[in-house]
């Protein structure tokens, strides 16, 4: 009887050690993916972290644009009203302009001629202008600096000038002699914009 008692104890404790084995086979086969999987957790948290700070980065950047953007309309508004002439004004205001500016500086000038580019580029139409010129080089000089300094914008494309003064022959060329007194005749390319 004591041989079948511990006979029991033996395959009771046997069994007590294989349940063990199995309760500890089951704690890391169910505990090892559940760690797996909270490192895998932990790591797209740091990602996601990561590019929380990056995301924030770019929409301060994008705000900054934004705002950019639009103090950009404004100057170019600003730039419209200031230095260029609406279309539906345009060549009363571009020969008003010019007249003062011929006045002011004593030059003589004949038929201007206007060339409006009918495609507009970015809202503005370009407005090529041939301009003929007669008069002393100082009174020349003097225009060029209003038109510099005028509101309204205007590019010099081209100067073709000639004198009604002889010229002098050095070698294969010939130079034109322009005094200070000597009346000059010049033809003068210009381009403004017009603004709708």
């Amino acid at each position: 009887m004591i041989y079948r008692r511990r006979r029991q104890q033996y395959i009771f404790a046997g069994l007590l050690v294989i349940i063990a084995v199995v309760n500890i086979l089951f704690f890391f086969i169910l505990n090892r993916p559940a760690q797996t999987e909270y490192a895998t957790l932990q790591e797209s948290i740091r990602q996601l972290q990561s590019q929380i700070a990056a995301n924030k980065g770019n929409f301060a950047g994008l705000q900054k644009t934004s705002t950019q953007l639009d103090r950009f309309d404004k100057d170019k508004n600003a730039l419209l009203m200031m230095h260029l002439i609406p279309r539906h004004t345009g060549y009363s205001e571009i020969v008003s302009t010019l007249d003062g500016m011929v006045r002011k500086s004593g030059v003589n000038k004949s038929r201007v001629n206007f060339d409006l580019d009918p495609k507009p580029r970015a809202g503005l139409n370009a407005v090529s202008i041939n301009l003929p010129l007669e008069g002393g080089y100082s009174n020349i000089v003097k225009f060029i600096q209003e038109l510099e300094d005028s509101d309204t914008l205007f590019l010099i494309t081209k100067i073709e000038l000639s004198t009604s003064e002889p010229t002098i022959q050095t070698g294969p060329q010939r130079v034109a002699v322009v005094q200070a007194n000597d009346t000059v005749a010049l033809s003068l390319g210009l381009e403004t914009f017009f603004y709708q």
